[in-house]
């Protein structure tokens, strides 16, 4: 008889614990919860307790700290990540903070909208079509609530009216974030490449690209389209805190236990 295969070695008891708290707070991101959920903070938190709970889960939940034996979970930890970092910068901001707690009052007092088939955000017939940067705009609030689908409508309607590279890079986005839309990343990152060759200095679309190269794990692409990025906009928040990490990593190259020690 043919000789029994010996069991794959389970995972370490730490990895196994990551993996399960990387899924669980991607399901928490992806049900939408709220700003203060996401942190674990109450509304009416300081400063610096939000600082110090987004420093705690960043040491958790930074996509460097994923162990190379989990690389199926990286663009999970992204996403996860992305989400701390948005409920951060959101909640740090005390005039961001109060917009968006009457937000969310807003959205308590809204009625549901009825369920029924084959429903679309389209503008019923006769109705004039929003304007594309009002569409954009509507597609960044459905992105940031994680409904992929109708973020990703949103902003194929802006660019089929204004054929601007944000629009389509923003699209790339919504698509490639999608968990159920795994089948189209080669399509995204397509888009992306499309958009850049569009216009050039189209910040967003060398930021996303950047964030890809990182979970692939080519820093040295991941730098250059970051740098691109703030070549083209030098305010661009998240890509200038991408230079600033892998600066420091640079002139302080992390341990084994990963960039947050």
């Amino acid at each position: 008889t043919a000789p029994v295969a010996a069991p794959s070695e389970p995972p370490k008891p730490d990895e196994a614990r990551h993996a399960q708290q990387i899924e669980q707070r991607f399901a928490d991101i992806q049900a939408r919860r709220d700003h203060f959920y996401v942190l674990g903070v109450s509304q009416d938190s300081t400063r610096d307790q939000v600082k110090a709970a987004f420093l705690s889960l960043a040491k958790v939940f930074h996509p460097d700290r994923l162990p190379p034996t989990l690389p199926h979970l990286a663009q999970k930890i992204t996403s996860v990540f992305e989400g701390i970092r948005e409920a951060y910068e959101v909640l740090y901001d005390d005039a961001r903070r109060k917009a968006y707690i009457q937000t969310l009052q807003a959205q308590q007092l809204m009625p549901k909208a009825p369920q029924s088939g084959g429903s679309s955000s389209r503008p019923a017939p006769g109705r004039p079509e929003s304007s594309p940067d009002d569409l954009y705009k509507m597609g960044e609030v459905y992105f940031r609530k994680r409904d992929f689908t109708t973020a990703s409508d949103h902003y194929e309607r802006a660019y089929a009216l204004d054929p601007k590279a944000t629009y389509l890079a923003a699209r790339a986005w919504a698509i490639y974030m999608d968990p159920a839309r795994k089948a189209d990343m080669a399509k995204a990152k397509q888009l992306m490449a499309d958009a850049v060759r569009t216009d050039p200095n189209c910040d967003r679309a060398h930021y996303q690209l950047g964030v890809i190269a990182r979970v692939e794990g080519d820093m040295d692409r991941a730098e250059r389209h970051f740098r691109d990025a703030v070549r083209s906009n030098s305010k661009h928040l998240e890509a200038n805190q991408e230079l600033r990490l892998i600066d420091m990593r640079k002139k302080n190259p992390p341990k084994k236990g990963g960039f947050f020690r």
